[in-house]
């Protein structure tokens, strides 16, 4: 099983960064059921092979919208609903990491009251210090899962909750595969060869 790594701080602010961070998979959230007995992948991103090994540079969600049940007569929370990503390590190993989107929202989310993320905000985590990568073949999973399992299975139609919407975004440094690299430093011998005989 991979090591997981939870992050605690929210900061609510639109990611940058000052080295080639322009690398986006986006994971949309839409009718994605969890539960807490299990993880579950919602998701396999793919920035393609080019971009094995990229960096990650910051995760951020928008829109957001969230469903609990309460399927053994106390409702799951949205505060207990969690969302992760399989990374890759610096060292080639798998590892979880996890947030709680709605840390405070210590309630039921209902089809006609659902947990929402504020209109028009984008919630960030920066991981530039974590060293987490894309995979080998430049791919990342979302995962879903919940703090608290009620007892209650799946198999018969009892989720802790849904997804209802939103994205999920993983930014990553763009760096060039070394192939691409190689033709930049060959064009750009030639072009101080040309300035020479100039």
């Amino acid at each position: 099983m991979a090591p997981r790594k939870l992050l605690a701080l929210i900061a609510v602010t639109g990611c940058s960064s000052a080295v080639l961070a322009d690398g986006r998979i986006e994971m949309p959230l839409s009718d994605i059921f969890y539960w807490g007995g299990a993880i579950d992948e919602f998701h396999l991103g793919d920035a393609g092979a080019e971009y094995g090994n990229a960096k990650i540079i910051s995760i951020e969600w928008t829109g957001l919208t969230l469903e609990t049940y309460n399927n053994v007569g106390v409702p799951n929370y949205g505060s207990e609903a969690m969302l992760g990503l399989e990374t890759t390590n610096a060292n080639g190993d798998k590892e979880e990491l996890w947030f709680f989107p709605f840390p405070d929202a210590n309630y039921q989310g209902t089809p006609d009251n659902p947990i929402e993320q504020p209109e028009g905000e984008t919630y960030s985590f920066d991981l530039q210090d974590y060293n987490l990568e894309l995979d080998a073949l430049g791919q990342i999973r979302g995962l879903v899962t919940s703090a608290w399992y009620d007892g209650a299975s799946p198999d018969d139609g009892y989720y802790a909750g849904k997804w209802s919407g939103g994205t999920v975004t993983v930014n990553y440094e763009k760096i060039p595969a070394p192939g691409v690299l190689a033709l930049l430093g060959i064009a750009g011998l030639a072009r101080g060869r040309r300035r020479r005989r100039n």
